[in-house]
């Protein structure tokens, strides 16, 4: 009875540590990638700047989702696709939102960058209607939900940040690592993203 117990617990640690190192790279990657654009370009106060940041944050997420995905399926595409539906959303954005930093501002821009980078990433690995779909309207509404968190919890919005921070990557990568796990299985295409 006691060797059970002990190879639950042990395949329980083994599962949270896999989940860790999975998810909490992927987690990290939004204010890394924040960090080095803020360094790099300073605020999104212009077309440039928000297009060089953007950029950059496309390129450290989408290496770092691939990094954390690769083992699943995922091809090296999704950090290209990233890059650029990050660098079209800033320029959507810059010219949407007016370099606004309001709570609304930044979730209309969250619904603007996360349907692209959704609808980019999921072409980008299959060309099946449903898994492009449930992918682009989940990364559209986790980014939205992940810019209004912030939002509400930033200090200083006038340092116009690229992307948003800890708070809203927690939600964002928790959300889509639920809708990888539990909302695609059904999608064949999708099948390797589920081990």
């Amino acid at each position: 009875m006691l060797y059970s117990a002990k190879k639950v617990f042990y395949n329980l640690a083994m599962k949270l540590t896999e989940l860790l190192i999975r998810w909490v790279p992927t987690l990290l990657a939004f204010p890394l990638g924040g960090a080095i654009a803020k360094i790099t370009f300073g605020g999104a106060s212009n077309l440039g700047k928000s297009v060089g940041g953007g950029l950059i944050v496309g390129v450290t997420v989408g290496l770092i989702q691939f990094i954390a995905l690769k083992k699943y399926g995922v091809g090296s595409s999704w950090i290209t696709a990233t890059a650029i539906a990050t660098v079209l959303a800033a320029v959507i954005n810059s010219y949407s939102f007016s370099f606004k930093f309001d709570s609304a501002s930044l979730t209309g821009s969250g619904l603007v960058a996360g349907l692209l980078v959704g609808i980019a990433q999921s072409l980008s690995q299959s060309r099946d209607l449903k898994f492009v779909f449930v992918w682009s309207f989940s990364t559209m509404i986790a980014w939205a939900l992940a810019w209004f968190i912030t939002s509400k919890v930033i200090v200083d919005p006038e340092a116009q940040y690229q992307i948003f921070g800890s708070s809203g990557a927690l939600v964002a990568t928790v959300g889509l690592g639920v809708v990888l796990k539990f909302a695609l299985p059904w999608i064949n295409s999708s099948a390797n993203l589920m081990k």
